[in-house]
């Protein structure tokens, strides 16, 4: 067997995916709690900025610029710059530095922001957050204006985002290994199950995989292949069965044949060929009958449908052919009742389902055979009666197996090979309808087959011939 070249392991698939996700969330994750976190400082400062500017600019109004240099001066901060412009925007005063902080004149009452950004700059001084607004004091009018810092806002998302940063590699590794190990973990019951199937062979087919305790999906897949190997260990035990019976079917007759052909080789005069010929030539049509009847069944277990032959078949008539084909004189009487039935089939088919159905019938009956077809809704309804023994329940579903003869006292010459009904239900499955037997107004059995009236045509098994 040809190996292909390995690629990556499940393990290793799975472990990349969570380290992928993982490593994306996290990186979403910081982006968002980096910017939540920057607009709710810069929200702080903002305001911080405002309510200094308002403080100022009331006491300008009222005291002029005593107001910012006397004892009821305002507080101002670390980091907060206050000043009083002109209406020429020079400095009239300044709590830091000499240089005006806008270029702005707003008027009274209106505030004017600046230096406040949406998204965090990668600089290492960001500057002052500014608020004016304009004042009359005097007589005059000029700007108050009050100065922010941003150092400490911008330090502290810094911080946490290079926190972040740093620990999302760790994370996304810790995600990959737990990953891995939590995929081992799973996978163990499946090696286990791959191990045991890789060991079962066809003539071992009695072993099963183990379950694991917990109830999952790969215990459900445990479970499946065991339902599977079971049905492989059913179906070769079958097969065997079914070798074997073939096997013992064919033993008969050949063994017949022998014994004939050295008789007729014993006698030079060959005068006892002639009291052999009947026996041969029934022997030889039991095997033909018997190797027909095989291949059949196995056309039907291989998928090897007929196609091709698909049309119109009056059942009715059928039914009335068969009734009146000729049997051996005073047994078994056989009688018919039909309606009219059309269906869609294969005639040859019908007519092998109907005569082994009678044929049955007349070997289990004691005096009368009936058959019958009639149509209820969509199918067309074919029974086949008979006054015999009938069949005990517990045996209504094995008379279709294959070489099951429940009459022991009857020889082979008599009874048949033990397949007929197998083949009617392989034929009558073929056409789409089923088979079931029951007990007989008459006192013996009943098969009841239904079919419907517009049977598809069955589809040719790909790759196989069909041809007889």
């Amino acid at each position: 067997m040809i190996r292909g070249v390995p690629g990556i392991g499940m393990r290793a698939k799975l472990a990349a995916a969570t380290m992928a996700v993982v490593g994306i969330a996290l990186v979403v994750g910081t982006c968002i709690v980096s910017l939540a976190l920057y607009t709710a400082l810069m929200a702080s400062v903002t305001r911080e900025a405002t309510s200094q500017l308002s403080v100022a600019a009331d006491l300008v109004g009222r005291e002029g610029v005593d107001g910012l240099t006397g004892e009821t001066g305002a507080e101002v901060a670390v980091g907060t710059t206050v000043q009083l412009l002109g209406s020429d925007g020079s400095v009239v005063y300044s709590t830091s530095g000499t240089t005006a902080l806008t270029t702005e004149h707003p008027g009274v009452g209106q505030v004017v922001l600046e230096g406040a950004t949406p998204l965090p700059q990668p600089i290492e001084d960001p500057g002052l957050v500014v608020a004016s607004t304009g004042v009359a004091y005097d007589g005059k009018l000029g700007t108050a204006v009050v100065g922010v810092s941003q150092d400490s806002q911008y330090e502290a998302v810094h911080t946490v985002l290079k926190l972040l940063l740093v620990g999302t590699p760790l994370i996304v590794l810790a995600a990959g290994v737990v990953a891995w190990w939590l995929v081992s973990r799973s996978l163990r019951p499946v090696e286990a199950i791959r191990t045991t199937v890789e060991s079962i062979s066809s003539r071992h087919l009695e072993a099963r995989v183990p379950i694991p305790s917990v109830d999952d999906e790969i215990g459900r897949l445990a479970l499946t292949m065991n339902a599977m190997l079971g049905r492989l260990e059913l179906g070769r035990q079958q097969q065997n069965q079914f070798v074997a019976d073939a096997s013992h079917e064919l033993r008969s007759p050949l063994a017949s044949l022998h014994t004939a052909l050295d008789m007729g080789t014993g006698d030079p005069t060959g005068r006892r060929w002639q009291d052999l010929a009947p026996v041969m030539s029934t022997e030889t049509r039991r095997m033909e009958r018997l190797v027909d009847d095989l291949l059949t069944l196995a056309r039907g277990d291989a998928g090897m449908v007929t196609t091709g032959r698909w049309r119109d078949v009056d059942l009715d008539d059928l039914v009335v052919e068969e009734a009146r084909r000729p049997r051996s004189p005073g047994r078994v009487e056989v009688l018919f009742e039909v309606e009219p039935a059309r269906i869609r089939g294969d005639r040859l088919q019908l007519i092998r389902v109907l005569r082994n159905l009678a044929d049955n019938a007349v070997r289990a009956a004691s005096s009368r055979v009936v058959l019958s077809v009639e149509t209820e809704d969509d199918s067309a309804v074919l029974r086949v009666e008979d006054d015999g023994p009938g069949i005990p329940p517990e045996e209504r579903d094995r008379v279709f197996e294959r070489f099951v003869r429940l009459d022991a006292a009857r020889t082979r010459d008599e009874g048949g090979s033990g397949l007929g009904l197998a083949i009617v239900r392989e034929l009558v499955t073929n056409h789409g309808g089923t088979v079931t037997v029951d007990s007989s107004a008459l006192g013996g059995a009943r098969f009841t087959v239904r079919l419907p009236l517009d049977s598809p045509e069955p589809r040719q098994a790909a790759g196989l011939s069909t041809k007889r």
